[in-house]
């Protein structure tokens, strides 16, 4: 029997909303930050300008959705915080709209801008995703990125703790939607994009991948690591499907799951509830999907939450109350919160 959630709390966001991410690092874990994306009428370089804003949120206030802080910046394409502290910060890793990858650290209760590397000289593009490899092994603080020409960027600290790109190479001839680390082996990492390829990349020898599927039939949009079970992907699409991979055995996926629509932006396995995922599904909604993750990845909805006017593109599990939930969309430029029970 599946749930419908509804909202508890919503922010009126403004520009249009598409990143929503909680903080992981225990004594931040009450704050939220949103990401929006605006494309104005403004030309810069014969190039439309996109402007951004970031907001902070403290959970722990009674009024929980008043921003801490807002931060302008160019528009936002994806945000994740690294997992461990970047030079004993809690760190928000950011990707924009001109090619850059942009860090916050907290400086007491607010965030500051900690360092910024361009990952393009073109203004035209678009830096479209990040992920950290700290999510299993914390002193692995390398970050990939993927960008709207297809390219794939690693970026990692140099001695004095600034980011700099140490390896970028030609993934795909469209835009590269996704790019993710294996927790659990991050030498390898996975993209996807919107020739509806997805494909494997060893670092150490990133020029030919390791293997390339046509698997689902429209872009790949969405992939992630399972944070608990060592061999356990999850890949998602405009198809709407959810592909569950074995990453020892990568020639086809173990099972599939056809989510209620809309086409899939994000997947989010839960912080600690290994069974756990949650999709931002752009046109239908955003849902918590039940994976039997032990043999055979058989999926139930769980949770499903249809207040979103327009495209969800964000959604995030809290790391503090692992009932809540917070998931934006871009159009109707709104955050809202919910709860998966």
């Amino acid at each position: 029997m599946t749930q419908e959630a509804v909202s508890i709390a919503s922010f009126d966001t403004g520009y249009s909303a598409d990143s929503t991410e909680f903080c992981p690092i225990s004594s931040h874990s009450r704050y939220l930050t949103c990401g929006t994306y605006q494309l104005t009428d403004e030309q810069q370089e014969n190039v439309r300008v996109r402007k951004g804003k970031i907001y902070l949120f403290d959970m722990n206030k009674s009024s929980a959705l008043d921003p801490e802080q807002v931060i302008e910046t160019p528009a936002v394409l994806d945000m994740k915080w690294s997992h461990s502290p970047i030079q004993d910060k809690p760190t928000l890793g950011v990707v924009d709209a001109m090619g850059g990858f942009r860090l916050y650290g907290f400086e007491q209760d607010k965030l500051i801008s900690t360092g910024h590397v361009q990952a393009t000289d073109d203004p035209s593009i678009l830096c479209l995703s990040l992920d950290w490899a700290n999510r299993v092994n914390k002193d692995d603080c390398r970050v990939v990125t993927s960008h709207s020409d297809g390219q794939l960027s690693i970026l990692a600290p140099e001695q004095g703790g600034e980011y700099a790109t140490i390896s970028q190479w030609q993934g795909h001839d469209l835009e590269a939607w996704i790019a993710a680390f294996n927790y659990w082996n991050t030498n390898i990492i996975y993209s996807g994009a919107d020739d509806g390829l997805f494909k494997g990349w060893d670092t150490r020898m990133p020029e030919i991948p390791t293997f390339t599927y046509k698997r689902h039939l429209m872009g790949v949009t969405t992939m992630q690591s399972s944070p608990h079970k060592e061999h356990v992907l999850a890949t998602g699409s405009y198809d709407e499907h959810v592909y569950f991979w074995d990453t020892r055995s990568m020639r086809a996926p173990v099972n599939s799951f056809q989510t209620p629509g809309g086409g899939i932006w994000r997947l989010k396995w839960h912080p600690t509830r290994d069974n756990l995922l949650l999709s931002a599904s752009m046109h239908a909604g955003a849902f918590v999907l039940d994976v039997n993750n032990e043999t055979s990845f058989d999926t139930q909805l769980k949770t499903s939450f249809l207040d979103h006017k327009s495209m969800a593109y964000g959604a995030d599990w809290s790391f503090e109350d692992p009932d809540l939930i917070a998931s934006c969309s871009f159009y109707d430029h709104i955050m809202h919160l919910w709860k998966s029970n």
